[in-house]
């Protein structure tokens, strides 16, 4: 039976190993704060997608604690991209262990191919709108999409193998997560929205369309944020990825919510829950790979510079310990 260890069981986390628990994987669940709800309970899944749904993974409260189900044949880490994220989770990881990362940001994969240079890297990108409601409960909107694709994108057969058969094993759980030869264009993509509505949202206090009834010079903003991105992308090797299509594609989205309500971006929910936020993910090492190649990206340096003051205004001195995303 194929072996699944789930790290960071949040909204993200609860909705992938109830896929692959329906696919037939033996899911172990490494819970943090819901771990006695989750042990005792199982997960509840209200999902627009699968509907109400009860699953009972193995929860362990500890990476030791889930060795002793393993070896496993995929890690998902779905936990908040924080920096030392990817040492944690050592003592689970075998030779034949395929490690996904559901997580947002670019340029992470990195550390996992230092820390792991011979298992493959599957880096992900998530589409997911789900919440943690209490311990063990979770809701779920009307997307899930999981693109996903080897780092690096000229990875061996042997890791393009095992990307299909993650991919595979989505959908017999009735999941999406399309194989990509080379996923790194999409997660420019997520990576150019996040860092637009994401950052303005935390900054501001507003939803998306709040902010967008904010200011004449709101929607404009969002535009240079993206391109600023686009030009990291361009010099990084992916040029005509973040394309003036692509950035008024995105923007139709929270324009059509500004006469039903907006949508609250992660980073707003944790500032308003006084969480740190996904600032060295999402912004940081978009401006450190564009500053390697000579890019000037000021509006993603203001965003950056603002973001970390509000990162130290929630946590100073806090040594960031991975979080379960939530959506």
């Amino acid at each position: 039976m194929t072996r699944a260890l789930i790290f960071g069981t949040g909204g993200v986390g609860c909705i992938y190993g109830y896929i692959l628990h329906k696919a037939g994987v033996s899911v172990t669940a490494v819970c943090r704060t819901n771990y006695s709800a989750v042990k005792e309970n199982g997960i509840l899944i209200r999902s627009k997608v699968f509907g109400r749904e009860r699953y009972h993974p193995t929860a362990v409260p500890t990476i030791s604690e889930a060795r002793q189900h393993g070896p496993f044949d995929f890690i998902l880490v779905c936990s908040k991209a924080f920096p030392g994220t990817a040492k944690m989770m050592e003592e689970a990881v075998s030779p034949q262990t395929a490690i996904a990362l559901a997580q947002n940001g670019i340029g992470g994969e990195e550390d996992y191919a230092n820390l792991y240079p011979s298992n493959t890297i599957i880096s992900g990108v998530v589409y997911l709108p789900v919440t943690q409601v209490e311990p063990g409960i979770v809701e779920h909107g009307p997307l899930e999409r999981f693109e996903i694709g080897t780092y690096p994108p000229n990875a061996p057969a042997s890791a393009k193998a095992q990307v299909q058969q993650l991919s595979d094993l989505f959908k017999a759980g009735g999941g999406s997560a399309p194989a990509f030869d080379d996923v790194q264009p999409r997660r420019w993509i997520k990576v150019a929205v996040n860092a637009a509505w994401n950052a303005t949202t935390a900054l501001t206090l507003c939803d998306d369309a709040n902010y967008l009834r904010s200011s004449p010079n709101a929607e404009n903003m969002i535009r240079k944020i993206m391109k600023d991105v686009g030009k990291v992308a361009a010099a990084a090797g992916y040029p005509d990825v973040i394309t003036d299509e692509v950035i008024e594609h995105d923007l139709q989205r929270p324009k059509s919510r500004l006469a039903t309500g907006g949508k609250e971006p992660s980073m707003l929910t944790d500032v308003r829950h006084g969480r740190p936020m996904e600032v060295e993910a999402i912004l940081g090492n978009t401006l450190r790979i564009g500053q390697k190649h000579g890019v000037e990206t000021p509006y993603l340096e203001m965003l950056y510079t603002l973001a970390k003051g509000r990162n130290y205004a929630i946590a100073p001195d806090a040594e960031w310990k991975p979080i379960a995303r939530h959506d």
